[in-house]
């Protein structure tokens, strides 16, 4: 099977799943966010589609991805102490 990111209903390559993967890793660790908060689904979707508009470069996605969360932060709801 032939795997095509050009298309927005598209399988990823293995290669990019592996960068995707790197990106939010990098990204939680960033935001001292662990991978089973609710947040890191949301920021998973958000590099997803980051990638699908044709960011492509690792170091960029991961920029954006960290700006998405500074942002979205003061709207998330309070941790749990």
């Amino acid at each position: 099977m032939q795997h095509r990111s050009s298309h927005f209903d598209c399988a990823f390559s293995p290669a990019e799943i592996a960068m995707l993967q790197r990106v939010l890793n990098t990204a939680c660790l960033a935001a001292g966010m662990p991978r089973n908060d609710y947040r890191a689904d949301r920021l998973a979707k958000f590099i997803i589609g980051e990638f699908r508009s044709g960011i492509r470069a690792e170091a960029a996605l991961c920029e954006r991805a960290l700006w998405f969360e500074r942002r979205s932060a003061p709207w998330s709801p309070a941790r749990d102490h």
